[in-house]
């Protein structure tokens, strides 16, 4: 995997949210704890701005015997902070309390706990995570290349090259379930600047999109328009025409759950696009359902994306046709994002998708549903 340079052009800012201001719109927060291992080292206090700016010390402690420190300092917003020693100690943890307490051993920085913030908590458990999976696929790569380098068998670096994709696919998995739980700005757009090392740029941007939308973060908005921009100046707009690429969708379900098209990569996915309103809609679903129930064991899904923008009646419909598939939509209507990336001229419309992603049909509807999919799936 390579590190996408983007992740510095578009994580720029400090998040803002508010806790127990002054007039002034400023906070005092105190982070206290001890470390373990470092007695007579210097501790830093640092601010971690985005966008490849240098970090900023705030202070300073020489730590005693016993390890323990205080520090106190004023924010106007909630951000990225950490504790960091000049051997190699880095802990980051988020301002969302105004009393933090952060515990460490210098010998094994990267198991620190957070007590009284919750935001902290959820970014450690996060990374250990992470960490774990992302080390996992490292190893599989550098397998992967002694094999290439010693020429081996084939059946060998291709069982490799099967690790590696899945193992980046469950990566990505567990990045997207901890971007639909999240419920800090800052930790959703952290997570978001690490997504970036996995994920193309587009699935990014949409889960973006999504973040934006679920917490209305005017950061997290930002983000999105700055790689939007980014996106838009790197690749060519392009039709929706069979054999290219699926555009990638990520919107929430009913719950807030982020779910992305991507995440069903593997299967044959019928994008169904449509709205509880529409008439022909309602009318077409008997034979999407059909379609469902007789292929949905043979690596066949049907994710279905709603023009709606009443969630009570785009639910109601859900039921009442027995649509028992993935549902998604950002409830905006005409306005939703997904009518310009798919050029969405009427309703119903639907793509169909290999289990790689590639658009393989459209506009299937009626018989022509039926037949394209027991032509694949027999």
């Amino acid at each position: 995997m390579k590190i996408n340079s983007i992740v510095l052009l578009v994580a720029f800012c400090i998040l803002s949210l508010a806790g127990c201001k002054n007039k002034n719109g400023e906070a005092r927060y105190t982070i206290a704890g001890t470390i373990q291992n470092a007695s007579e080292q210097k501790l830093l206090l640092q601010e971690v701005p985005f966008g490849g700016k240098p970090i900023v010390t705030l202070d300073s402690v020489t730590l005693n015997k016993e390890g323990k420190y205080s520090f106190e300092f004023i924010a106007k917003q909630e951000g990225l902070y950490r504790l960091a020693t000049e051997k190699e100690m880095e802990i980051i943890f988020i301002n969302d309390e105004n009393n933090i307490q952060l515990n460490a051993d210098a010998t094994n920085y990267q198991s620190y706990e957070a007590k009284g913030s919750k935001a902290s908590k959820d970014l450690i458990d996060f990374l250990k995570t992470y960490r774990k999976k992302d080390s996992s696929i490292f190893a599989t790569l550098y397998s992967l290349d002694i094999l290439q380098k010693q020429k081996a068998k084939d059946s060998s670096i291709f069982w490799l090259q099967k690790q590696r994709t899945d193992k980046i696919n469950d990566l990505n998995k567990f990045v997207e379930n901890t971007l639909s739980t999240a419920t800090s700005a800052s930790m959703l757009y952290y997570v978001l600047g690490v997504s970036l090392r996995s994920m193309e740029t587009a699935q990014v941007l949409a889960l973006a999109k999504a973040a934006a939308e679920k917490t209305k973060a005017e950061p997290l908005v930002q983000f999105s328009t700055i790689l939007s921009s980014q996106v838009q100046a790197n690749t060519k707009t392009t039709s929706i025409e069979i054999g290219k690429p699926a555009p990638e969708i990520a919107l929430a379900d009913a719950n807030g759950k982020i779910i992305s098209l991507s995440s069903l990569k593997g299967k044959y996915v019928l994008v169904d696009f449509w709205a509880s309103w529409c008439g022909p809609c309602r009318g077409e679903n008997p034979n999407v359902v059909t379609a469902f129930e007789k292929y949905k064991k043979k690596n066949f899904t049907v994710l279905g994306v709603s023009l709606d923008d009443d969630k009570a009646a785009w639910q109601q419909a859900i039921v009442t046709d027995k649509l028992n598939w993935q549902h998604i939509s950002d409830l905006k209507k005409w306005e939703s994002t997904v009518v310009s990336t798919y050029q969405i001229e009427g309703i119903p419309f639907n793509v169909l998708v290999d289990p790689n992603g590639t658009i393989i049909a459209k506009e299937l509807r009626g018989q022509a549903l039926q037949d394209t999919l027991a032509s694949l799936l027999h």
